[in-house]
């Protein structure tokens, strides 16, 4: 029970620290009802896209996407099964492919992400 309540923790103080995702978070809770950890981060209505899409943006970004990698990266690896397996199968493995739009947001991960995402994806 204490690794849910981490993972929930960690969610929750990734959207408060980055207010950009409250809504998509408070959407998330009203429509399936509680948080769902391996859907935040899902493709295409989780959180990854919206960073993939800030860094793609870049200045004009609304979303801090190098805060978030390094909040990220901050609780990555420190114990938590439960928050490591979240970034792992639907943060970096939802990351864009070679040739896609976004790809090189991966030579922006910091260390233990990078670290990560070489042994799970090493052709990129």
């Amino acid at each position: 029970m204490v690794a849910v309540a981490a993972v929930e923790d960690f969610i929750e103080g990734l959207v408060t620290r980055f207010p950009a995702f409250r809504p998509w978070y408070e959407e998330h809770l009203r429509d399936l009802g509680e948080l769902l950890p391996h859907v935040v981060f899902g493709i295409g209505e989780g959180l990854t896209d919206p960073i993939v899409d800030a860094y793609r943006r870049g200045e004009d970004a609304a979303l801090d996407w190098r805060g978030v990698l390094e909040f990220l990266d901050a609780h990555f690896d420190r114990g938590d099964r439960r928050i490591d397996e979240v970034l792992v199968t639907d943060f970096l493995l939802g990351l864009p492919g070679p040739g896609r739009p976004g790809h090189e947001l991966i030579g922006e991960l910091p260390e233990r992400l990078r670290e990560r995402f070489d042994l799970i994806r090493p052709s990129g």
